[in-house]
């Protein structure tokens, strides 16, 4: 399976994905801005994608720091010569103010029809295996960070840099830095990896470090009225309300 290109004209988006592995390009004013770069090979995913559209990179963000959401944004960013912008709290586990903490295997094990949504990618498996070496954590190691350097933090309830009308917010559980933006103008959530989705339907993550901050991020999220679920893993889920059929 090669590379898949969704174009989300009518919110602005355009998802890149390679297996289960989705990176989103959000259209700003003059530029896009990249979310979850986080295959090495990120970068030259995002250069096809932006020659056809004759655009440019304003900004790379992550919604948190495990590798397969950061390990091609140091190069993404470094080529562009854009700004990186991090979770508060994943530039806490590059100072080595905080330890990371990552979802145990046995839970995991429990995403398993995620990893069944989409015809597996070689290349994207690949990247998964090699980026933990390049940056971010969860391979048990605690994070490696040196090509993270310079990032800039993201803060709950501010804009997100480069995307007029997208908010941050802070939604731990999955992880404790785990990180969505939200689009109240076209009820747009990119989730990250705090909900994900199987079968066509969205699915707040078993695969937790934190259950009670999984459960406050889950009522938070249930608030907006989202139409378009935008999850790190899986496929895109649209509806009136996204919520009224979850798994």
């Amino acid at each position: 399976m090669a590379l898949v290109v969704e174009r989300l004209g009518d919110i602005g988006v355009i998802r890149l994905s390679r297996w289960i592995f989705n990176c989103y390009l959000i259209r700003g004013d003059r530029s896009y801005v990249v979310v979850d770069a986080g295959m090495p090979g990120s970068a030259d995913d995002v250069a096809g994608v932006l020659a056809v559209h004759r655009a440019a990179v304003g900004a790379v963000v992550a919604t948190h720091g495990h590798s397969d959401h950061v390990a091609g944004a140091p190069r993404l960013a470094a080529e562009h010569r854009v700004a990186l912008h991090l979770p508060e709290v994943t530039l806490g586990y590059l100072d080595g103010t905080r330890r990371p903490r990552t979802p145990a295997l046995s839970k995991v094990a429990q995403i398993w029809p995620t990893l069944l949504s989409q015809p597996l990618d070689l290349t994207g498996l690949r990247g998964f295996a090699d980026g933990p070496r390049i940056a971010g954590f969860g391979t048990g190691k605690g994070m490696v960070g040196g090509a993270l350097g310079g990032a800039q933090p993201l803060a709950d309830g501010q804009p997100l840099p480069g995307a007029p009308g997208w908010e941050v917010l802070h939604v731990p559980g999955h992880t404790d830095d785990s990180t969505a933006f939200w689009h109240a103008g076209s009820r747009t959530l990119l989730s990250g990896d705090a909900v994900l989705s199987a079968g066509g339907r969205a699915w707040f993550t078993p695969e937790t470090v934190d259950g009670g901050a999984a459960a406050r991020s889950e009522q938070r999220l249930r608030a907006l009225p989202v139409e378009h679920l935008l999850p790190g893993h899986g496929l895109p889920v649209h509806g009136a309300d996204v919520w009224a059929d979850m798994r």
